[in-house]
């Protein structure tokens, strides 16, 4: 079996058409995103200060707006960790703008990592999960997987 994986993000702010660049450039069944260094860490622990249901990369959002109707046609699975410090927020977000945009996919999201009530004071504390919980969620059937803090490589 061959599985064609391919990734549209290296950082929180990197190149706004790559999304669609992968799309559009070969056959993919999984198109992975990785937003997360410690820099973005900071500047999303910052956003959820001002509101807290704030944390994640709304880039995500624009780009998958642009380009969602294109994965479900080409059943091409998305995988981000744009969630950053909440992925569940993320998570509803997708569901929403996949709802004002009528495309039916099934989005999950990966949570867990957030330790940040285990050290008061902190303004963000994250462990790495691994990819256990992706896998999960692909095996599941979900188009869209989101998650905070995994593993690069997990992605």
């Amino acid at each position: 079996m061959t599985l064609r994986i391919g990734n549209a993000s290296g950082f929180y702010g990197d190149r706004f058409d790559a999304l669609r660049e992968m799309l559009t450039g070969g056959e993919l069944d999984v198109l992975t995103g990785d937003y997360l260094a410690e820099l973005t860490m900071l500047i999303l622990g910052r956003d959820r200060l001002k509101d807290p249901g704030a944390g994640y990369a709304r880039t995500f959002l624009r780009q998958l707006e642009d380009c969602l109707g294109l994965a479900r046609e080409r059943g091409v699975r998305i995988v981000t960790n744009a969630g950053g410090l909440n992925p569940a927020g993320l998570a509803d977000a997708v569901r929403q703008l996949a709802d004002r945009l009528g495309i039916p996919v099934r989005v999950a999201h990966v949570e867990g990592d957030d330790l940040t009530a285990a050290h008061p004071g902190s303004l963000a504390a994250h462990a790495y999960l691994g990819g256990f919980g992706i896998a999960e969620c692909l095996r599941a059937g979900a188009d869209i997987v989101v998650t905070g803090r995994v593993t690069d490589a997990a992605l």
